[in-house]
């Protein structure tokens, strides 16, 4: 990729207009370039199109300065030097925008003008926040796919696209497809899934990522497809190109067509959201839809930034033609920035469970996106030097897909005389253990495991979790008091100290809930192996791998036995997850833990791969909506009893879905991939 483009410097002081529109088409190049070639960004979307609008109004005050290298006549960004070219057949446009309500009102009063009437349909879909995508297919199948580029040209991201499950290979054959094919949509991350990536990173010492915005784009724009199919892109499809020439009359009429041929589009996404795809006429109907949708953009579970709305008769989409960089015929209502500046009071320093000594700004309490911010994570040394954040700094905060606070950028023209960088801790702010930074990490850590007050809290706080022991009315809280109290130290201490005597002691405890506490602990003592080994919290084995360990252990007494060599025997077990397990294990004081676990806890035993590989062998299950004859994680078990692999989500590698009563999104997406579905009796069959 080519170097970080040059900053355009400060904004000029002079008056003179030409000084004036040079400063601003050197700014907006640049902040092209990070966004569209970079997948960075140093303003926000707000900030930015203040510049462009502000580029815009230069440019009619004084036309003489408007020339065609202005940013005012492109669509787009640069493509990257490092990624073949992709030319669009037609151009993939910009879209004008309108900042508010009244500026949709009178983008709607100049088409009722020019068409010469007002009863005209308006078609209406959310504005996706990701990046612009285009696929073309032949004979029905994937041919190329490619950013929009500098509008014209884009580039080649076809294997990176194929790696997305919502990406038909091939054109389903629900009407007939033409030859050729060209459609077009975004790329995105939905916001769950942001979040999980970024937890998890940040919980491995690795760099976390700023936006989903920026983390699809970079994600879709690698060299190495292998790096794409490790982020959870996902996509929506909302264009046929030139669709009147397949007999498509209407906006609406294009988007049952992309349906019928496999795509998912905005209709299917908000089937069960409380706003959805309209068809509308008039200014009152459309303000009141962008109204809606920009209520209910937080209930979503994918960013929104606005709403597009397109004129929705084909004809007069051509009658009302182009302007230079953006159709007539719609526009991007957006909704106002939900960035607000508040205050970083101070930087504090917090330990995690596996040891990671995390920076977090503490803010002045300010309202972002319907909720009251008053911390954000600074991720890590690197984070706080790309921000230059200090103590009584003045900051923009966001909530980074519509989840994680964030601050977004400092307002250094607001900062405090006598500020001075913070400085990272040399000891652990919970145990002054020295700390350390290990070798490729980005996070200093507390080494510190089993004696930092923090990493205790928290490595119990695992421990009891759903997902893993599942002790019900043991989370965070109450384990700080019986911390406090002196009853526990270690996980062990669950099944070996607490009475209801010393339980009901504890304040706002009492003798009912000490009882309920302990048939809840009494009620853990036969977990799945996986569940298990996922509860010891040991670094790099999640859930789902914690699975893979058990299954290559087999039993608990197999798990004590473990050594890197027969770990890496399983698929999905690599190097750095063989040898966290194996560190773990050797450690005295965790050999001397599992010892007292396994006094008290006796782990179900997992079934060892079949010699054949059984029945299920090189199958993926997925399960969804409400089982009857089995539990979930039964009915996962027998799968991997089997052979197969039991996942969580669908995508174009799972061989089988079973649904049960009430099954929504996965079956949605099942179909629209065309994997198998089979109802709960089936499975059973199978069996």
């Amino acid at each position: 990729m080519s170097d970080r483009p040059t900053s355009p410097g400060p904004r000029p002081r002079s008056l003179d207009p030409s000084e004036l529109h040079q400063w601003l088409c050197n700014a907006i190049r640049y902040h092209d370039a990070l966004y569209y070639q970079h997948s960075t960004q140093e303003l926000s979307d707000a900030e930015y199109d203040a510049l462009f609008r502000e580029l815009q109004a230069l440019e009619a005050r004084h036309p003489e300065l408007a020339t065609p290298g202005s940013p005012t006549a492109r669509v787009g960004g640069l493509p990257r030097q490092d990624l073949a070219k992709v030319p669009h057949r037609v151009p993939m446009v910009s879209i004008a925008n309108a900042m508010s309500p009244e500026e949709t009102r009178a983008w709607h009063a100049r088409l009722c003008e020019e068409l010469g009437n007002s009863d005209f349909e308006l078609f209406c879909e959310p504005k996706y926040d990701g990046l612009s995508c285009e696929l073309v297919y032949e004979q029905g199948r994937l041919a190329v796919a490619s950013t929009r580029g500098d509008g014209f040209v884009g580039e080649d991201v076809t294997p990176n696209v194929r790696t997305i499950a919502t990406v038909p290979q091939r054109l389903k054959k629900g009407r007939p497809a033409p030859e050729r094919l060209e459609v077009r949509g975004e790329v995105y991350i939905e916001k769950q899934a942001f979040a999980e990536l970024n937890r998890r990173l940040e919980e491995e010492g690795q760099k976390t990522f700023v936006n989903p915005r920026n983390t699809a784009s970079g994600a879709l724009r690698q060299l190495d497809a292998a790096i794409t199919a490790q982020r959870p892109l996902t996509a929506v499809w909302y264009q046929v190109v030139d669709g009147a020439q397949y007999g498509l009359t209407t906006q609406a009429e294009a988007a049952a067509a992309l349906a019928d041929w496999g795509f998912v589009t905005s209709e299917q996404l908000l089937r069960k959201a409380p706003v959805g795809v309209r068809v509308v006429r008039g200014a009152d109907a459309l303000v009141q839809v962008f109204e809606d949708f920009q209520r209910h953009r937080h209930d979503l579970p994918f960013e929104i930034d606005g709403l597009v709305v397109k004129v929705n008769d084909f004809s007069l989409q051509q009658q009302l033609g182009m302007r230079s960089r953006s159709p007539r015929f719609m526009v991007a209502a957006k909704f106002p920035p939900e960035e607000q500046p508040t205050t970083c009071e101070r930087i504090e320093w917090q330990v995690g469970r596996t040891g990671a000594v995390t920076p977090v700004a503490v803010l002045a309490p300010v309202k972002v996106g319907g909720v009251t911010v008053t911390h954000a994570s600074l991720h890590n040394l690197d984070e706080i030097a790309r921000l230059d954040i200090r103590q009584g700094d003045r900051v923009l905060v966001q909530r980074a897909g519509d989840v994680i606070p964030q601050v977004l950028r400092v307002l250094t023209e607001h900062r405090p005389a006598g500020t001075e960088p913070p400085v990272a801790p040399t000891a652990c702010p919970e145990c002054a253990t020295p700390l350390i930074r290990p070798e490729g990490e980005v996070a200093i850590r507390c080494p510190n495991s089993t004696g930092c007050p923090a990493q205790t809290k928290y490595g119990l706080t695992h421990f009891t979790s759903r997902l893993a022991m599942n002790i019900e009315g043991l989370g965070e809280k109450r384990i700080e008091l019986l911390l406090k109290a002196g009853l526990v130290r270690d996980a062990a201490d669950i099944y070996e100290k607490l009475t209801v005597e010393n339980l009901a002691a504890l304040d706002r405890m009492g003798e009912k809930s000490a009882k309920a506490l302990l048939a809840s602990i009494e009620g853990s003592k036969s977990p799945k192996l996986g569940r298990f080994i996922y509860a010891l919290g040991i670094r790099n084995v999640g859930e789902s791998t914690a699975g893979l360990v058990a299954r290559v252990a087999g039993s608990a007494e197999g798990f004590r036995d473990l050594n890197p060599d027969k770990l890496q025997t399983t698929d999905g077990i690599g190097p750095v997850i063989a040898e966290s397990v194996a560190d773990w294990l050797k450690e005295p004081r965790n050999q001397e833990l599992l010892k007292r676990l396994l006094e008290h806890v006796q782990p179900q035993p997992e079934a060892a791969p079949a010699a054949d590989g059984g029945k299920f062998a090189g199958k993926t299950f997925v399960f969804t909506g409400t089982l009857v004859k089995f539990s979930r994680d039964q009915a996962e078990e027998l799968v991997r009893e089997r052979g197969g692999k039991a996942a969580g989500s669908i995508s174009k590698k799972t061989s089988y879905l079973v649904a049960g009563e009430s099954a929504g999104s996965k079956l949605d997406k099942a179909r629209e991939l065309g994997v198998d579905v089979l109802t709960e009796d089936e499975f059973a069959a199978m069996l």
